[in-house]
């Protein structure tokens, strides 16, 4: 308990830093470019997409912290609703956004020992704890459609991408550690 109050508390002083702060803006904006321009639909379903907004969240995440992955995830959904609105906007696509933030933070701020081990507990826990459950969620509130059959799309759509994000979040950590001012 004490380490996650401390990981919460680390990472809300790291905020102070111009450094973090930096990095946090960039990794935002960012997330809001490939919020738009990197998706992928899948042929099982048009509302099972695979893109690459969580890669500047988790980054964010895994260097300041999880109050910095909450603050990019959130805002970045808001931020991109504002600048390219498609319906109506809907609070629980940012809560999400938010989640998976705080989950990123979690498991992989200030993590060396076994960080493949929690970036894929991280990566199931993130898909099958809130994509799929809430994500069918928002849907079902949203466009009234059938939860178990968005249920089961997305959770198809999760173990298609959960190698993907693994690879791609493993590759980009190891890139960064290769920077010696991040590392400080």
């Amino acid at each position: 308990m004490n380490n996650l109050v401390a990981k919460f508390t680390n990472s809300a002083k790291e905020l102070g830093r111009v450094r973090s702060l930096t990095i946090c803006a960039m990794m935002l904006a960012l997330r809001v470019v490939l919020g738009y321009f990197s998706n992928i639909s899948l042929s099982i379903t048009p509302n099972a997409k695979v893109g690459f907004a969580f890669l500047p969240i988790a980054l964010a995440a895994m260097l300041c912290g999880p109050v910095a992955g909450m603050i990019v995830g959130g805002l970045g959904d808001v931020i991109s609703f504002i600048l390219m609105p498609m319906g109506g906007y809907f609070f629980g696509w940012t809560l999400n956004g938010i989640l998976v933030g705080m989950l990123y933070g979690l498991f992989l701020y200030k993590t060396d020992s076994r960080f493949l081990l929690k970036l894929i507990l991280c990566e199931v826990f993130i898909s099958f704890g809130v994509e799929v459950p809430l994500g069918s969620l928002w849907l079902l509130i949203q466009f009234d459609k059938a939860f178990w059959v968005m249920a089961g799309t997305r959770a198809l759509k999760c173990l298609i991408a959960i190698p993907i994000e693994t690879a791609l979040v493993f590759a980009f950590s190891k890139l960064l550690k290769r920077i010696p001012k991040l590392n400080n």
